[in-house]
């Protein structure tokens, strides 16, 4: 009888041993939001994102994380959500205590991007991001991200000056990668994913001009952005960027779209 007391408080230690350790070995780290284990995972940081490989800024991203990471124990924690479309475990990662998706974003190597319910940390890592643009760390030195509202939070400002940026035609976006311009035409059919809002200028949205608003974002604007925006002619201002083959802009803010009809 004793024994087999025994036997059972064993096993019920290396049953909790094997659930409360949830640290694993990284092994390879495919880019700067991205990276898998030893056993095998594939996990993809929550509350951030970084440069596709191929796009600008997207190496110096994943050699800050392969500093941070590679061949270390991470612990893994997750929010609501454990796996997004793709079958990546979605956490947040820290190494020796040190939170590691906070740390890409307080360094400029990330922006904030935060579907819910999955929005724990956003608070905090949003303030991170912040004061990182105001301070131009890392990628918001360059033309990488759409620059997001940086008011209310005190960091060293930067020089205030009057920029008046170029009003083009939807049409013409793909000639401007990499610069912010005024983007003028017509939303003539749009889509909410309840992940992302798109806003397309042509019925062929595969090939031409959109702008998108993240779920992150949807609080900032008019409820049902789909449908407010249908059919209004508008300016949209910000970064443009070339995403599968076409020109994008993504939407923080609604001062960065204006309905001129």
């Amino acid at each position: 009888m004793n024994r087999l007391k025994v036997h059972y408080w064993l096993l019920i230690f290396l049953l909790i041993l094997v659930t409360c350790t949830k640290t694993n070995k990284v092994t390879e780290v495919i880019d700067g939001d991205t990276f898998r284990t030893q056993n095998g995972e594939t996990i993809r940081l929550l509350g951030i994102n970084t440069p596709e490989m191929g796009d600008p800024g997207a190496d110096i991203a994943k050699d800050f994380l392969l500093l941070l990471i590679l061949n270390k124990s991470v612990r893994l924690e997750k929010d609501i959500t454990d796996k997004d479309d793709y079958g990546r475990l979605l956490r947040y990662v820290y190494v020796n205590g040190n939170f590691i998706n906070a740390e890409l974003a307080r360094m400029g190597y990330a922006e904030t991007r935060f579907y819910p319910p999955d929005t724990l940390y956003r608070k905090e890592l949003e303030g991170l991001e912040k004061i990182a643009v105001r301070n131009r760390r890392g990628l918001w030195s360059f033309a990488v991200f759409q620059t997001p509202d940086t008011s209310g939070i005190l960091a060293r400002p930067m020089p205030e000056k009057e920029i008046t940026y170029e009003i083009i035609s939807w049409r013409d976006a793909a000639k401007y990668y990499g610069q912010t311009k005024i983007v003028e035409g017509k939303i003539v059919i749009s889509n909410n994913t309840g992940k992302v809002c798109f806003l397309n200028f042509h019925k062929n949205w595969r090939i031409y001009f959109t702008a998108l608003i993240f779920a992150s974002d949807f609080n900032r604007f008019p409820s049902n952005p789909e449908d407010y925006y249908l059919n209004r002619k508008v300016r949209v201002k910000g970064l443009i960027k070339e995403y599968k083959g076409k020109p994008e802009i993504i939407l923080k803010s609604p001062s960065q779209i204006e309905i001129i009809d």
